[in-house]
């Protein structure tokens, strides 16, 4: 049926003038999985107040096929005449819904799912926000970008920065040669680790909460509230340490790894920084 239905959009649109947007309709309903993938170029998803997904973009410019497998709706690439072409498509699509993203070269722009959403590439930007479920993102080269995501995030670029804003819910965060920014975080679970970059974190520490934080070669900057209740282990191999918490050293190993506590020690924060610096600061 959906076959059949992009057969016809396909008729109507190859008559259509240059410039003219396509479009192609299909009902969901709920427990559907959108899975888009193999693509190249620039995707924008959108939630809207409709059960049926929608694809809009230039006939030329949207070389989309769309089949349905049971409850998952398969979004490619048509690249039967033999062309493999960068694409710019919009697709609407009801907030339930679950989302997967991927392709070599693409870059993503999604807002407004409430549903599990997962994006991997190869090289590309994503932006991500007000979303309401989980969402993995992996990439090797492109910028990450989260905000306003209410049900926790695992994102990871190889080479480069990767940015969450306004996060609940568990967190990790990834990079091979960026730096990681974390701000206004609201989690009980958060893992953050780079190689070449720094870490910026500021948001809550929960008092049954675990913060782990991981830099070889750059700096670590964490900001928390006064009324934070944790345990602190603090370990740098070549680099100094500043905090603007009173500092009793409870627990000394040599060199440069020691541990102190803050208010009750509920909690557990980890910092690690094998070159660079690392700054504990109170939360403004």
């Amino acid at each position: 049926m959906l076959d059949a239905l992009f057969f016809a959009v396909a008729l109507v649109t190859a008559t259509a003038p240059v410039g003219s947007p396509a479009d192609t309709v299909v009902a969901l309903q709920p427990g559907d999985r959108v899975i888009l993938e193999n693509l190249e170029g620039e995707i924008t998803v959108r939630a809207w107040d409709q059960d049926d997904l929608e694809i809009r973009g230039e006939e030329d410019e949207m070389p989309l096929r769309v089949r349905r497998t049971g409850s998952t709706i398969r979004i490619t690439r048509d690249d039967r005449k033999g062309r493999r072409r960068g694409m710019e498509a919009e697709v609407r699509l009801p907030a339930w819904v679950d989302l997967e993203v991927g392709g070599r070269a693409v870059d993503v722009w999604i807002d407004g799912i409430d549903g599990r959403v997962e994006v991997n590439g190869v090289s590309g930007d994503v932006w991500i926000e007000n979303v309401g479920g989980a969402v993995q993102v992996r990439t090797i080269e492109g910028e990450v970008d989260v905000s306003r995501a209410r049900g926790g995030v695992d994102a990871s670029s190889q080479s480069d920065e990767v940015r969450l804003r306004d996060v609940q819910g568990p967190v990790n965060a990834h990079s091979g040669s960026g730096d990681l920014t974390l701000v206004d975080i609201r989690s009980s679970v958060v893992r953050a680790e780079t190689q070449n970059g720094d870490i910026t974190f500021s948001g809550t520490i929960d008092d049954d909460g675990d913060y782990r934080f991981f830099v070889h070669d750059g700096d670590a900057s964490i900001a928390i509230p006064s009324s934070t209740n944790a345990r602190v282990a603090v370990s740098t191999f070549d680099g100094d340490f500043e905090s603007d918490f009173p500092v009793r050293i409870e627990r000394f190993t040599g060199g440069r790894e020691f541990d102190f506590t803050i208010g009750s020690g509920a909690a557990h924060i980890e910092i690690q920084v094998f070159d660079g610096e690392i700054r504990l600061l109170e939360r403004r």
